[in-house]
């Protein structure tokens, strides 16, 4: 499910990251084991307190790093959705991907985006939860990325989000805009060769 929150901008995460980092680098120099028998600062010096505190600071650059992946994901909602699609969907059926079951899933994402629109969530649940237009989006995801590996993406990206939307209440026009897409892409996914079983 995507965190879809808005107060953080990626680069604001970085920034904070940082300030993280620098701050406990200080702390550990701080309160850190001070070496014995080497001039302050000398390269023996700076070695015995680096070896000292190379495991808070290690802690402190994951605890850092989750902070901001997770700051990321927060700040860009479409993050998670990315995430997901690295991979191409498994496919939910074993019947062959033809030009028949691809037109009536366009047309069903585009009864999808009409369902949408009027802020049906029933009707947008009804005509995607356990649907061939649903299915279909998942058994075709593998065939179409080797014939066009972007398109393919495209298209997990606008399936996911309508698949996130429906784990908690929708927002219609996130779900128009990904019906909208998916509905495209599928017309477009009938022409790349490779992709039909007929």
């Amino acid at each position: 499910m995507i965190l879809d929150g808005g107060g953080t901008s990626t680069s604001g995460a970085t920034l904070a990251t940082f300030i993280i980092l620098v701050l406990v680098f200080a702390v550990s120099f701080a309160i850190g084991r001070r070496p014995k028998g080497n001039r302050p600062f000398s390269r023996a010096w700076l070695s015995e307190w680096l070896a000292a505190a190379l495991p808070r600071i290690t802690i402190a650059a994951l605890l850092s790093l989750t902070f901001y992946l997770v700051s990321t994901i927060i700040s860009d909602p479409q993050a998670g959705v990315r995430v997901a699609c690295n991979q191409p969907l498994k496919p939910i059926t074993s019947q062959p991907v033809t030009a028949e079951r691809l037109s009536k899933a366009a047309d069903g994402m585009t009864q999808l985006s009409a369902a949408a629109e009027a802020g049906d969530a029933a009707q947008v649940r009804n005509l995607f939860i356990g649907s061939d237009t649903h299915n279909l989006t998942h058994d075709i995801d593998g065939r179409l990325r080797q014939a066009d590996p972007e398109l393919g993406k495209q298209l997990c990206m606008s399936v996911v989000t309508i698949e996130n939307q429906l784990t908690d209440s929708i927002d219609p026009a996130t779900v128009k805009r990904a019906a909208d897409m998916a509905a495209s892409l599928l017309e477009q996914a009938a022409a790349e060769p490779g992709v039909l079983q007929n």
